[in-house]
Order: structure tokens, then C-alpha cells, then sequence
């Protein structure tokens, strides 16, 4: 293992800095000098030019055997099929423990507990052939999960085709309760749909309703757009709370005749039922600091979704923020570049991307990636959020070339994971079926974090109950020589604020606040006499979470 893989995951916090009124405070975008290399804990990869095509879709499909671990799926393109994989510790097996021969149709999985019974369903895209052929109608098949099995035949086919001869796009496809009520709802968002001909290229939202009663013969109910999107373009929609009310929202982005533009639904008491026309349209023009695609998550820290942007344009191109924190409305925003809160300037990123709260153990702070393409490979910036909102410092960064690899970009299809390692921090998956240009394709899995060395049996590394976790606690080396590592899980009930070190009379030898985000901490033992000690660790009101003894050998 390099030094480098063994580098903790401590990606830092930005500090507090005051923000401009009315003007974004502008900051070019450097690398922050404790910046890590984001951890590769998982990875398959085709081998040979154009033999395997691996990655042309990937995605979790939650924890299939019921290990409190989340699974995940991979596509080979060659193979024509799915592979299921399953997490555990310290890293997912790299055997897949289910096939399934089938068309890509959607490049991530969807899944859910659609019936609200605590049933699992997974669904994976697929196509039928129409016209003798001459054409094809996608599919969604729905398999259900059984005594911790993935079953081989579908229980549900969702083939609005073969029923209704209509032709869905299924662009995007989400599994997602969107009403409160029991059941998650299926939702598909469709660039288009051919009802007839001549087709018109219209989109629509469906949801079928989740409950006893989910069915997928026909939509229960169907957000209608107003306008037709240009043949063959990108369509994009996400299920989120964009507004802080704790009503969903829908937002969608397509290419229309004036060109791209955003909409905007806001949720309700009795959404997303009640949607018809959309509350806001927002065309997208080089004076907004909105592209295609918008980065949604909570970057200050106050349990509010902020808006980040990376602008395509040839001129003001960089990395636009919208902060809640510093009165983000999205009912009344302008979205122009001088509204924005925070712009990060660099000429060359093309695109803002939501990622897993990589270091934060509360999980309110998210993380605000940028992809930066190179000639022939692919950085992914990962930038930390603060209660000012990101700074222009990067924290973690990725690509191929900077990991060992043959270069090549990496990031054609990403997903978060919720913890695929077992470690209690989320996870993502990443995957390029074209990785370095020959098709052989590449998926690969980032992990949150502190690395701890699981991997390595001769580490030692020792596990200590704490926050009513039988494993809260990790320790190593055993017996410690010139340091203690010392590292949580980023899932405790109660995280660790403060540890405190006694030899065997009671004297205190070591004391220290802890910063509960990061998972790790250290223990400097060269200067230490070799013996027993009492290891201590409470929480920020003074509560006892663990107590153990460690040993010091010099």
C-alpha cells in the first residue's frame, strides 16, 4: 500500500470568512495543502480494447442480503447484462452474486420499497423490439429481493408498449416516497413520449403511488410540460426539497425552442398529485449561473438546500453557489452571476456534482464536487461545505492517472452509496465504459472516511464498543510504538468530542477536543513510557461513550 493510500481522510473544513452583499465573493480555485487523494476501496475494470464495455451503468440497489450494507450494481457491455455486487468489510467482493441478461435502458438502478410492507423490489431497464425489429420500446423490470435473495424472474414489468403501445423516454427513473404516506413512489421522467405519430416531442413526469395498491400498468398520476423539447436533447429532473418548506419539489432542466430551461414545481401538503403547470421557467442564457446541470444539497450547514452551478459558457465560466445561509430563495431567486454568494473561477470545469457528506459524521454538511477534463483523463474536485458554504481550496481530489492507473475519464455515470464498507460513512460509485479510450471500461467505488487498515493483518487493528455500537471504535497499532491511531464509525448514535489518556495511578497524560467530522484522531507515544494505559472517550455533553485500555510498547 502507498503512502499516499495510507493518508487519513481528513478532508477539512473551510473556515468562516464574511460575505460580499449583492456580489459573489470570488475566489480562484487551488488545491488546499492537506487536500487527499479520495480513497479507492473497490474497483472492477474490462480487459481488453472494446472486449468488456464495463460501466455503462452502475448504482446501488440497497442492502439485498440484510446485512445492514448497501449492494450495487455494474453493467458489461459485452456481456449484455447486469452484475450485482454486495458491500462488506472491509471492502465489496469483486464476484457478483446475481446476472441478469438484459438491455442497459437505464444507466442506474432504481429501487425501493414500493408496496410499503417492507418488500424490496429492484428494477433494470430494458428494451423489446418494435416493427419487426426496426425500432425498440424500453421497459423497466421490477425483481423482487427474498430471504435475502435477489430473485432471477420479475415480479412487476413496466411496458407501457405492449399495453398502451405508448413509448416511453425514461430518462430518469426514481424510487422515492414523495408523499408521506406509506410506499415509495416510482417516478419516471421522460424527455418525450410517443403517443403517436407524428411524435411531438413533449415531456412527462410519472408517478405511480406507492402502497398496497402499486401497480405499474398505468401511471397514477402524470405531470404534464407545456412546451416540446428539442429531438434527441438531454432531460434531466430531481425529487428535491429545494426550497427548505419539507415539501418535495420537482425540478427539471431540458432544451427547448428558446433553449435550456429550468422548471421549477414547488411541493404541497397534497404534492406531487396536485402538480399541473410548473410555478417557474427560467430560461438558461449566459447572464444565469445555471447550466444543465445543478448541484442540490446542504453546503452551510443549516439543514437548507443551497444551489451550486459550473457555468458552460465561454465567458464568467466557473463554479457559481447560491447559499440558504445568505437568503437563497428559489421562489423569487434571479439566479444571475451577481446573486450568486460564492463564485470559484477556473476556465476549465464543465460540470457541478452533489456528492456524500465524505467527511462530515453528522451528515448535514455535504460535500460540492466539479468535474475538470483533461486531454485524456478526468479530475473530480471535491470541495467541503462550512457554515459560509464552500471555499475556492479543494479538499479531496480524483482522477485515474493520479491514482496509479491508465489515465482515462472515470465519471460518466455517478452514484452516491450509503456505506458500502461497512465503516458507517457513505460511499460513491463511479463508472466510464469508454475508461482510457479502448471500451474496455472501468467502475470504481470512493469511500468516505478515515482509512482504516482492515486490509492489513498484521496492523492489528483493534474494535471497541462505543455509542451502543458493538464496533464504534477502532485501534491501531496494538501494542502502539511511536502512535496511537484512533478512529469512529460515521454512524454512531453519539459522535466523540474529547479523549482523555490515563496511566494506571489516575494521572492524566494526554487530553484533546475532538473533531467528531473527520473520524480520527492520533496519539503521538514516542515520547511515552512503554506500559498500560486507560483510553477514554465522551461525547460534547460530557457523557461516557467508550473506555478501554491500550498499550504502549517503545
Amino acid at each position: 500500500m502507498t503512502t499516499q493510500r495510507a493518508i487519513l481522510f481528513l478532508l477539512l473544513l473551510v473556515l468562516p470568512s464574511l460575505l460580499a452583499i449583492a456580489q459573489p465573493v470570488i475566489e480562484p480555485i487551488t488545491q488546499n495543502p492537506n487536500a487527499v487523494l479520495l480513497r479507492r476501496i473497490w474497483m472492477v475494470r474490462g480487459q481488453s480494447a472494446g472486449e468488456d464495455y464495463v460501466g455503462s451503468g452502475c448504482g446501488p440497489v440497497g442492502d439485498i442480503n440484510g446485512d445492514s450494507i448497501t449492494d450495487f450494481a455494474v453493467y458489461y457491455g459485452k456481456a449484455v447484462e447486469w452484475r450485482v455486487f454486495l458491500g462488506g468489510s472491509p471492502a465489496p467482493t469483486t464476484e457478483p452474486i446475481w446476472k441478469r441478461k438484459t438491455d442497459i435502458g437505464l444507466t442506474t438502478p432504481v429501487y425501493g420499497d414500493f408496496y410499503g410492507n417492507g418488500s424490496h423490489l429492484v428494477g433494470f431497464g430494458d428494451f423489446i423490439p418494435v416493427n419487426q425489429g426496426a425500432t425498440r420500446a424500453p421497459q423497466i423490470r421490477l425483481f423482487p429481493v427474498e430471504d435475502g435473495i435477489l430473485k432471477d424472474s420479475a415480479h412487476l414489468v413496466l411496458d407501457m408498449y405492449s399495453r398502451s403501445k405508448i413509448r416511453m423516454g425514461m430518462d430518469v427513473v426514481i424510487g422515492q416516497n414523495t408523499d408521506g404516506e406509506a410506499g415509495d413512489e416510482l417516478i419516471i421522467a421522460n424527455g418525450g413520449v410517443r403517443r403517436q405519430e407524428p411524435f411531438i416531442r413533449i415531456p412527462e413526469v410519472w408517478f405511480y403511488r406507492g402502497g398496497s395498491g402499486f401497480q405499474v400498468d398505468t401511471p397514477s398520476y402524470i405531470v404534464y410540460d407545456t412546451e416540446p423539447t428539442r429531438s434527441s436533447s438531454s432531460y434531466t429532473a430531481q425529487i428535491v426539497d429545494l426550497d427548505g418548506d419539507r415539501h418535495f419539489d420537482l425540478v427539471t432542466v431540458g432544451h427547448y425552442a428558446e433553449g435550456y430551461k429550468l422548471k421549477l414545481w414547488f411541493g404541497t401538503e397534497t404534492s406531487p398529485w396536485t402538480w399541473t403547470k410548473p410555478d417557474r421557467e427560467i430560461t438558461l442564457n449566459d447572464d444565469l449561473a445555471l447550466s444543465t446541470e445543478l448541484a442540490i444539497s446542504d453546503l452551510d450547514g443549516d439543514r437548507k438546500p443551497d444551489l451550486a452551478s459550473a457555468t458552460g459558457y465561454s465567458t464568467n465560466r466557473g463554479l457559481y453557489v447560491f447559499l440558504s445561509r445568505n437568503g437563497f430563495n428559489p421562489r423569487t431567486a434571479s439566479f444571475t452571476r451577481s446573486e450568486a454568494h460564492r463564485l470559484l473561477t477556473d476556465s476549465t470545469l464543465i460540470q457541478a456534482m452533489t456528492l456524500p457528506p465524505w467527511n462530515d459524521t453528522t451528515r448535514r454538511v455535504a460535500m460540492l464536487g466539479a468535474i475538470r477534463p483533461g486531454v485524456r483523463d478526468g479530475q473530480l474536485l471535491a470541495f467541503s461545505g462550512s457554515g459560509t458554504g464552500p471555499n475556492g481550496a479543494y479538499d479531496g481530489y480524483y482522477s485515474a492517472s493520479q491514482d496509479g492507473l491508465t489515465p482515462g475519464a472515470v465519471f460518466l455515470v455517478t452514484a452516491p452509496l450509503k456505506d458500502v464498507n461497512d465503516d458507517g460513512w457513505m460511499d460513491q460509485i463511479n463508472s466510464y465504459f469508454g475508461w482510457f479510450g479502448n471500451n474496455a471500461g472501468i467502475a470504481m467505488i470512493l469511500a468516505g472516511g478515515p482509512y482504516i487498515p482492515l486490509d492489513q493483518p498484521t496492523v492489528g487493528v483493534r474494535t471497541e464498543p462505543m455509542a451502543d455500537h458493538q464496533r464504534g471504535l477502532y485501534l491501531w497499532p496494538n501494542p502502539a510504538t511511536t502512535e496511537l491511531n484512533i478512529a469512529w464509525r460515521g454512524d454512531l448514535s453519539a459522535m466523540p468530542t474529547r479523549l482523555a489518556i490515563h496511566d494506571l495511578s489516575g494521572k492524566v497524560v494526554a487530553e484533546s477536543v475532538l473533531r467528531p467530522e473527520l473520524g480520527s484522531a492520533r496519539w503521538a507515544t514516542d515520547g511515552v513510557a512503554s506500559g498500560r494505559y486507560l483510553l477514554t472517550v465522551y461525547d460534547r455533553s460530557g457523557k461516557l461513550l467508550a473506555s478501554t485500555s491500550v498499550v504502549v510498547q517503545n
